[in-house]
């Protein structure tokens, strides 16, 4: 779901350190109890001035030229290195807004919209202490829907915003605290009259942050320090001195593994030969999975630098016992005994998905699951990388939605698959020349290192706030005297296009291909050419093509709305494509297709009062807005904006007051839903005319009594409803949560009176959670009617995308039969072809699908395949992005077919009536052609 723009932005990395820096106040704090002092405090270039030998240019809006160059070749390894000015190690934090990176004397701080260093803290002397190896950020957990959005200009000056832990290299710690400053970073100066529009993300500038060291802390032993890593929701645990261990940090020295609370206080430290017993192997990497069902449980993954992963399962315990019984010991494993033949090389977690990506020497990148429910991690699929030959992986990083998986190789290469592996996106990086570099060049005559045989190496990869933009860290490599050498360091910046149905998966983003960027909206505009088809029948039989010049309606987004709340969070295309709504950190807009403008919040204090949270969608003529209202005291709200009127808070319009605030909405006919972060799914029903709107509360449903799988509303993706005539009174949801889609349905009362203590009462609900697979990538349920097939529910997976029918039968029985039924269970019955059966239709197209047009018996997709045979410097947009769609019909139409075949009396009249409903299609001929020559071969 996430598509390259060509084009590259090569950014340029400054860590000099500058010598007349003066030592800011903040580091000269006093140190708490816990902290060690240090002979040679650290230097903060922060003061009310700049660095002298930094400038900021910018380039084309964007870029930044910092005069960043390296003194002398290095070797590959960066840790023994001695240059101040190679980076170490890059970081960025989880909301893609800051990233950090280190030098064996050094400590700097970027923003990354725009992409431009803060602040330094340089160290004179590093034998005390040891040089910096590693870094981490500390995860903020979210205290409510707006703290992850949160604007840096909204804290105040002094205020602590980030926290990150610098482990150095004889086993000390940094507490890094970054904060808020007065001091502008940047301010604009015109000596004429100058009219200046800011760009996505630049209307509060740039903002003041520091760098200041808070505490040293000492780890137990002697062992040099490897590697750090944050755990991510682990299991909370109240110590004595009121620490909770639930977020923490993990810090790998030579002889031990020790976890540490953000408060410095030593948790727990487990000796490395109980995880791995082999002495010349050291920790690189480790990861901390929480989150199961048992919530007692957490699994530690760690990377040791022979290729072999263990991991360690450690079981807490609870209750009055858990302060005099000692916990049980921890379970060691090597994650993936049987992939033994693959040595790894680096690993990254998602928990929006909750997969774990391994890549390894051969290039390969083996995906494991740590399904919620099952309290262990089991491998589920291999992405290959078959480009080029001998290429290792050397950086990982997910999107934070989990959707996308970008890894970078040392071929140069960077390829974004999606969650499951389907390969979106693959570019090739560019090396760009050193100003050193070209000074050699000139001192010899142009026989030096030439930018050809210099190999930019993927080293770290961040993605942006909004995920539209991927920044990649590089080592540029070149072989000198047998052996390879660290030429410079270089940042590129990937831009990227999202699938509008990865934010909202409501009816209009998922009939038609919409798309969004950093400032822009694409909406595909569906005009097929038969032509194109006729001429390409001989490569792809069943696969139509758009013509290029009728491809997008691109929309600008207005520079005054995105430039204060980029980044874009949510869009909502309608079912007519005439109107889009997006909706960024504060306020909403809308843009109409037919007159072509914008409409926004009548000022900016209301446009400030609410953020959108959980999505909006687009009812006929009313948009609806799931959001936080500042001005009625943080209020949840549902937010009915007429089409026909100026989007105003202080006109009259519909308003509907939650509990708490959405996780995602959804709205099938007049049935809206609205599942909160509480775990209440409630149901509302909606009555509209022109000028009229009034919204019913109908039921609510707690769907944490649903059973295993849980439903966790902060990971589910969307929320369908079933098609089904009874839903009034035996209600059945689809929910897509990670990369699970399942089936909730409400029990009927002869099942649940048992549970229920055998007397029918309206508030013991109990609820029955079926999977329907564990590896979807997108769900689509449409409600259209073709001959006895009531309506269709498709998901895509790795490589193929299903369809399950549901028949006007189904639809009155309850709908759930074909979708929760499987073909062990229709065998039991003595029905193994009957209509109860889940219908399959696998249909294994060549691009990604994102929406089905169901009225033209179609799925339509984006396809990048010849994206890398472009030059990355030539600015295309999306006018080669190609849209292609493949026809479905005479998959169907086969399926009917068989089951008429095997003695299904219905199904020939099935498969007639749905035949006959898309004859009038100028392309049913060709549909019927292919469906021939599949039943004939």
């Amino acid at each position: 779901m996430y598509w390259r723009i060509n084009c590259t932005e090569h950014l340029v990395l400054d860590v000099r350190a500058d010598p007349t820096q003066e030592q800011s106040k903040d580091v000269k704090e006093a140190a708490t109890s816990n902290s060690q002092p240090t002979a040679a405090r650290p230097k903060d270039n922060n003061g009310a001035r700049l660095g002298r030998q930094r400038s900021i240019t910018y380039s084309a809006g964007v870029g930044l030229n910092a005069g960043r160059r390296m003194a002398v070749p290095q070797t590959v390894d960066k840790k023994s290195t001695t240059d101040p000015t190679v980076a170490v190690r890059w970081a960025g934090t989880a909301d893609g807004r800051l990233v950090a990176g280190i030098t064996c004397q050094g400590i700097y701080l970027w923003t990354l919209r725009p992409f431009v260093q803060l602040s330094s803290l340089v160290y004179k002397s590093t034998e005390e202490f040891g040089s910096p190896v590693d870094l981490v950020w500390k995860h903020e957990e979210e205290e409510g829907p707006m703290v992850r959005y949160a604007d840096y200009s909204d804290a105040q000056s002094g205020a602590v915003v980030a926290t990150l832990f610098v482990v150095l290299s004889r086993g000390y710690v940094f507490e890094i605290a970054v904060y808020k400053r007065d001091n502008p970073v940047l301010e604009y100066e015109f000596s004429t009259q100058h009219y200046h529009v800011r760009g996505a993300g630049e209307g509060k500038g740039i903002p003041a942050l520091g760098l200041a060291q808070k505490r040293t802390y000492r780890l137990p032993g002697s062992s040099s320090v490897m590697c750090a890593a944050t755990t991510i929701g682990g299991y909370r645990q109240q110590q004595e001195d009121d620490a909770e261990s639930g977020s923490s940090a993990l810090v790998a020295t030579q002889s031990h593994v020790h976890r540490l609370a953000w408060t410095g206080t030593l948790v727990s430290s487990v000796d490395i030969k109980h995880i791995y017993d082999n002495p010349l192997a050291h920790i690189r990497q480790a990861l901390c999975i929480a989150g199961f069902s048992d919530a007692a449980t957490e699994i530690e993954v760690y990377l040791f630098s022979d290729g072999v992963i263990r991991t360690l399962t450690r079981k807490h315990r609870h209750g009055e016992d858990s302060s005099t019984m000692s916990p049980p010991p921890p379970e060691i494993r090597t994650l993936g005994a049987a992939d033994s033949t693959h040595r790894c090389t680096v690993m990254a977690y998602t928990p929006a998905s909750r997969l774990v990506a391994v890549g390894t020497a051969t290039g390969d990148v083996l995906l494991y699951s740590a399904a919620a429910d099952k309290s262990e991690i089991a491998r589920v699929g291999r992405i290959a990388f078959t480009h080029e030959r001998g290429a290792q992986v050397s950086a990982i990083a997910w999107t934070p939605d989990g959707l996308a998986l970008a890894c970078g190789y040392t071929s140069g290469h960077v390829c974004v698959f999606s969650a499951l592996g389907y390969e979106l996106n693959i570019t090739r990086l560019s090396a760009t020349q050193s100003p050193r570099d070209t000074h050699r060049n000139n001192e010899d005559g142009g026989g030096g290192v030439g930018m050809a045989a210099v190999l930019p190496v993927p080293a770290t990869l961040v993605w942006m706030r909004g995920s539209t933009r991927l920044c990649v860290f590089s080592d540029c490599l070149s072989a000198m005297d047998g052996g390879t050498v660290l030429r410079h360091q270089q940042a590129d910046v990937l831009p990227f296009a999202r699938a509008a149905s990865s934010t909202v998966a409501c009816d209009g983003n998922t009939k038609r291909v919409c798309l969004f960027s950093d400032d822009k909206v694409f909406l595909n505009l569906c005009e097929f050419d038969q032509a194109d088809q006729n001429q390409n029948q001989n490569q792809n039989q069943n696969q139509l093509h758009l013509q290029p010049e009728l491809q997008w309606h691109v929309a600008h987004i207005p520079p005054e709305y995105i430039a204060s709340n980029w980044p874009i969070r949510y869009v909502a295309a309608d079912d007519d494509g005439r109107a889009i709504a997006v909706a960024g950190t504060h306020g909403v807009a809308w843009y109409s297709c037919d007159t072509q403008r914008w409409r926004m919040l009548r000022n900016q204090q209301q446009e400030e009062a609410i953020t959108c949270v959980g999505g909006l969608l687009w009812y006929h003529n009313y948009l609806v807005v799931a959001c936080i209202n500042r001005e009625c005291g943080d209020l949840a709200q549902l937010l009915f904006f007429a089409r026909n009127r100026q989007l105003d808070m202080t006109s009259d319009m519909q308003t509907v007051v939650l509990e708490h605030p959405a996780a995602t909405i959804s709205c099938h006919n007049s049935n809206l839903l609205v599942l909160c972060r509480n775990n209440m799914l409630y149901q509302y029903a909606i009555f509209d005319d022109v000028d009229f709107i009034q919204v019913a509360f109908r039921r609510q449903i707690d769907l944490s009594a649903s059973g295993a799988p849980a439903v966790d509303p902060p990971r589910v993706r969307s929320l369908q409803w079933v098609p089904s005539a009874l839903f009034d009174t035996k209600p059945a949801f689809l929910v897509h949560q990670g990369t699970t889609l399942m089936v909730v349905e409400e029990l009927p009362f002869d099942e649940a009176g048992a549970g229920a203590g055998g007397t029918k009462d309206a508030a013991a609900v109990l609820l029955r959670t079926t999977v329907v697979s564990d590896q979807v990538e997108m769900t689509i349920t449409s409600g259209v009617n073709f001959g006895n097939m009531h309506s269709t529910v498709w998901w895509f997976g790795a490589s193929r995308l299903h369809a399950c029918l549901i028949s006007l039968e189904d639809f009155m029985d309850g709908g759930t039969g074909p979708l929760v039924s499987s073909p062990a269970q229709n065998q039991t019955q003595g029905n193994p072809l009957g209509r109860q059966q889940r219908v399959a239709i696998r249909v294994r197209p060549e691009f990604f699908p994102i929406a089905v047009s169901a009225d033209k018996g179609m799925a339509i997709g984006i396809d990048q395949e010849d994206w890398g045979a472009f030059d990355d410097h030539t600015v295309a947009g999306l006018s080669r992005l190609p849209v292609r769609a493949k026809l479905y019909l005479h998959n169907i139409l086969d399926h009917m077919l068989t089951l008429a075949a095997n003695a299904s009396a219905a199904a020939d009249q099935d498969a007639l009536l749905y035949a006959a409903c898309f004859e009038h299609l100028e392309f049913f001929a060709h549909a019927m052609e292919i469906l021939l020559h599949e039943v004939l071969v």
